[in-house]
């Protein structure tokens, strides 16, 4: 698994692996999702990216990403997705793709799961967000 790590990728990851190699979460231990999940990322450097997961239901502030908005995998596009702006994971390179390969991801560079950029959700959205 060789992907770029930019805004509107979407890889499923396990929270405890992420958290296992020294990813931080916005929110309190416990109010972060704790189970595989598919998370997109909203920001990248060179050495970390900011990753909001998703949930296949509305929940109290959440908002919806348009299903005509997401490509890739049919298991990903499949799915609907919301987000949440009170949860945001900072994540080195190194550890998502850790937490990627124990989700057991599928998807690939030549079928990447993504955001459109129209509708990817930009890191002024994330009060957990700092640099």
């Amino acid at each position: 698994m060789a992907h770029v790590h930019a805004p509107g990728l979407v890889l499923r990851m396990d929270p405890d692996e992420l958290l296992n190699n020294a990813a931080k979460c916005s929110c309190e231990e416990d109010l972060a999702v704790n189970a595989q999940h598919y998370f997109l990322c909203i920001a990248a450097d060179a050495k970390e990216g900011w990753w909001v997961p998703l949930f296949t239901g509305p929940r109290v502030g959440t908002k919806e990403i348009p299903g005509s908005s997401k490509t890739g995998d049919p298991r990903w596009i499949g799915v609907p997705a919301h987000y949440s702006t009170d949860q945001v994971w900072r994540a080195s390179h190194k550890a998502v793709q850790r937490a990627a390969t124990a989700a057991h991801d599928r998807s690939t560079p030549k079928l990447a799961n993504r955001v459109i950029a129209k509708s990817l959700p930009g890191p002024q959205e994330f009060p957990g967000i700092s640099a």
